[in-house]
C-alpha cells in the first residue's frame, strides 16, 4: 500500500503489531524448556518489524526491552467496535472501506521486499459502517446542500452491543462508583516511620488487653462473691449486667455529619490520594469554623439533604469494573452469611443463599450458604446435591442478559405487580386457589372474602396492571407493594355489612354494582356439552382452571403390560 494511502485524513490509523511467531526456535530451548540461545543477531540492525522469521534473534540480554513495538498488540473485534462507535456517536465521517490491493500473480516465493511491504502494511480488519448516500465533490457546495441537515448514521445491532465487559459498561446510563485512586509509593523515610508508629500502637494494643484481663479476672472474683452472698448463679449475674439489645435501626442523617462531608468536598477536592484531610482533621475544621455557628434552619435541612443525596447515590450507583464488583459481592455475601448464621443461633430459623454472577464476562464467583444443616434438605427432597442447583441458577442468570433499565420495562413490572398483588391475595385468604379479579373487586372480593388492597398510589387508576400503559405509574405501584404501604388487610364482620348495604343501596338507585360477563360471540347456538364438572366450574370467577394431577412415580404399575414370558410356536410343537 502507498504511503499517500496510508497517511490520508480519511484513514483510521490502528496500532499494528507482527506475528510473534519469529520470536523464539525448537532449538532455542532444551528438553526442559529453560532458554539457551546465543542469538544469532547482535547490534542494532536487528529489525522486529521486516524480520522475515527466518533469521535468528539477538541474545534475550541484547533485545531493548524499551522499544515500544515490542509491546504493541493487534486490536481486539470488542476494542474496535468500541472505537467504531464512539466514531458514530459523534456523527465524524464515517470510514471508508480499506482499497484493495491490485491483484498479483502468485509466485512460489515471494520477493523480501513485497514480505516486508505486506507485514509493515497490516491493518486489522475494520466492520464497515453504513455511509451516507455518496455526493459529488464541489469547491463550494451548493445551496440545497447546505440546507440538508446532518443525519446520525444508524449503528448495526452487534456494533451497538458490543462492549458487555462489565456490569457498568452494560449500563451505560447509571452513576459510577469510582475506585479509589492507589496513594503514591512511600519512601524508605515514611516506612520506617509507619514501624515506629505501628510498633507502638501494637505496645498500647498488648498493654490494654492485659489490663482488660486483670480487670475481667477481678470482675469474675467479685460476681463469684455476690453469687454466693445473695444465692443466684454467676449466669444471673452475668445477664444482668451485660444485658443489651442487638437490634439496631438506621439513624437519620446528622447535623455533624452533614457538615463533615461538606468540608471534606471543599477541602479534598483537588487534592491527591494520599495527601487529603482525615477526618479527625475535618471535624477540627468543622469546629473551629464560625460559619458553621449560626446556621438557618434551611440551611441545616439543605446540608442533611446533601449528605443523604450522597449516600443514596453511593447505594445504587454500579461498580465501575468487575474488580471493584467483586470485591463488593464477596464482602457483602460474608457479611450476610454472618447475619444468617447469628440469626439461626437467636431465633432457629433456617436459611438458604444462592450468590451467582449474572453474565458471562462478570469475574464473581458463585457462592452458597446453608445455615444448620440446610444443604441436607435438597439431597433429602430432590436427590441432588445443593451445587448442582447452584450451577443451574448461574447458567439461567447469565441467559438473562438484561442491564436495570431492562429490569424496569413495562411489561417486565408489570409482572412484578401482578405477583405481588396475588401472592398478597393467597397469603390473607389462605385459598391457594383465588385469582384477582379487578372488574368486579367490589363483589367478587370484598364482599365474598371479606377483604380489602388499601394503600393503592393516589394518581394511578384502580385496574389490571396489563391496562396500565406508563412505566412511571407501574413503577410507582410496584414500589408501594414492596414497601408495604399497599396491602391487604382483613375486614371485621361490621365493616363487611357496611359494605354490603352501600352495595344494596347503589343497586336500589339503578347502579350497576356488578359488571356483566361479556357475552359469547355463538351465544344461542346449540353446541356440544362436556363433562358436567367442567360446566358447573364454569361460573366460579375466583378459581383457577384445575390442572391434571401428576401421578407419582410410585403409583405406576409396576408389572410389565404384556406377559413376562412369551411361548413360540416350536416350543408348543414339542409339548404336543
Amino acid at each position: 500500500m502507498p504511503n499517500s494511502e496510508v497517511g490520508s485524513p480519511s484513514t483510521l490509523c490502528l496500532p499494528t503489531a507482527p506475528s510473534m511467531s519469529y520470536l523464539y526456535m525448537a532449538d532455542d530451548f532444551d528438553a526442559n524448556g529453560n532458554f539457551i540461545s546465543t542469538g544469532g543477531l547482535s547490534g542494532d540492525g536487528f529489525d522486529p518489524v521486516s524480520s522475515t522469521g527466518s533469521e535468528r534473534v539477538p541474545n534475550i540480554n541484547q533485545i531493548d526491552w524499551d522499544d515500544p513495538s515490542l509491546y504493541i498488540m493487534p486490536l481486539t473485534n470488542d476494542e474496535i467496535a468500541a472505537l467504531t462507535k464512539d466514531i458514530a456517536a459523534t456523527n465524524i465521517p464515517t470510514i471508508p472501506e480499506l482499497p484493495t490491493p491490485p491483484a498479483r500473480t502468485p509466485s512460489p516465493q515471494p520477493s523480501p521486499t513485497e514480505a516486508v511491504d505486506i507485514a509493515a502494511t497490516y491493518i486489522p480488519t475494520i466492520p464497515e459502517l453504513p455511509t451516507p448516500s455518496a455526493r459529488t465533490p464541489s469547491p463550494q457546495p451548493s445551496p440545497t446542500e447546505a440546507e440538508v441537515p446532518d443525519t446520525i448514521v444508524e449503528i448495526p445491532e452487534s456494533i451497538r452491543e458490543a462492549n458487555t465487559s462489565s456490569w457498568a459498561a452494560r449500563n451505560p446510563t447509571r452513576a459510577i462508583i469510582r475506585p479509589r485512586t492507589p496513594p503514591p509509593r512511600l519512601t524508605d523515610a515514611q516506612k520506617a516511620s509507619r514501624k515506629i508508629k505501628r510498633d507502638q500502637r501494637l505496645e498500647r494494643t498488648k498493654n490494654l488487653h492485659d489490663a482488660v484481663a486483670e480487670y475481667l479476672n477481678a470482675q469474675k472474683t467479685k460476681i463469684e462473691a455476690l453469687s454466693r452472698a445473695h444465692h443466684v448463679t454467676p449466669k444471673h449475674i452475668n445477664d444482668i449486667i451485660g444485658s443489651q439489645t442487638h437490634y439496631r435501626t438506621s439513624r437519620k442523617s446528622q447535623l455533624i455529619n452533614a457538615l463533615v462531608h461538606a468540608k471534606a468536598k471543599e477541602m479534598n477536592a483537588d487534592r491527591p490520594a494520599g495527601s487529603r484531610y482525615s477526618l479527625a482533621e475535618l471535624r477540627e475544621m468543622v469546629a473551629a469554623d464560625p460559619e458553621t455557628k449560626g446556621l438557618t434552619r434551611q440551611e441545616k435541612e439543605g446540608y442533611i439533604a446533601a449528605l443523604e443525596e450522597h449516600r443514596q447515590k453511593k447505594v445504587v450507583s454500579v461498580r465501575a469494573n468487575n474488580l471493584a464488583a467483586a470485591r463488593d459481592v464477596v464482602a457483602t455475601t460474608d457479611r450476610i452469611m454472618k447475619e444468617l448464621d447469628d440469626l439461626r443461633v437467636r431465633t432457629g430459623v433456617y436459611g438458604t443463599l444462592f450468590v451467582v454472577r449474572g453474565h458471562i464476562n462478570d469475574t464473581i464467583q458463585s457462592a452458597m450458604h446453608g445455615t444448620d444443616n440446610s444443604e441436607d434438605f435438597w439431597e433429602d427432597v430432590y436427590e441432588h446435591p445443593m451445587a448442582d442447583f447452584l450451577r443451574q441458577y448461574e447458567q439461567w442468570a447469565c441467559t438473562q442478559n438484561q442491564n436495570l433499565n431492562e429490569h424496569d420495562s413495562l411489561e417486565a413490572v408489570r409482572k412484578q405487580v401482578r405477583r405481588l398483588i396475588l401472592q398478597g391475595l393467597v397469603a390473607v385468604t389462605g385459598k391457594k386457589d383465588i385469582v384477582m379479579n379487578y372488574n368486579n373487586y367490589e363483589t367478587s372480593v370484598i364482599e365474598t372474602y371479606g377483604v380489602r388492597l388499601v394503600g393503592w398510589p393516589h394518581g394511578v387508576k384502580f385496574t389490571s396492571p396489563s391496562n396500565i400503559g406508563t412505566v412511571g405509574d407501574i413503577r410507582k405501584l410496584r414500589d408501594a407493594l414492596k414497601a408495604r404501604t399497599c396491602y391487604w388487610t382483613v375486614l371485621s364482620p361490621a365493616e363487611v355489612k357496611a359494605h354490603a348495604s352501600e352495595l344494596d343501596t347503589r343497586r336500589s338507585a339503578g347502579e350497576v354494582v356488578r359488571k356483566p360477563r361479556k357475552k359469547r360471540s355463538d351465544a344461542g347456538v346449540p353446541r356440544k356439552r362436556k363433562d358436567g364438572s367442567s360446566a358447573g366450574r364454569a361460573n366460579k370467577e375466583n378459581h383457577r382452571p384445575l390442572k391434571r394431577a401428576k401421578k407419582n412415580p410410585a403409583q405406576l404399575q409396576e408389572g410389565p403390560k404384556s406377559a413376562e414370558f412369551v411361548e413360540s410356536s416350536d416350543e408348543e410343537e414339542g409339548d404336543e
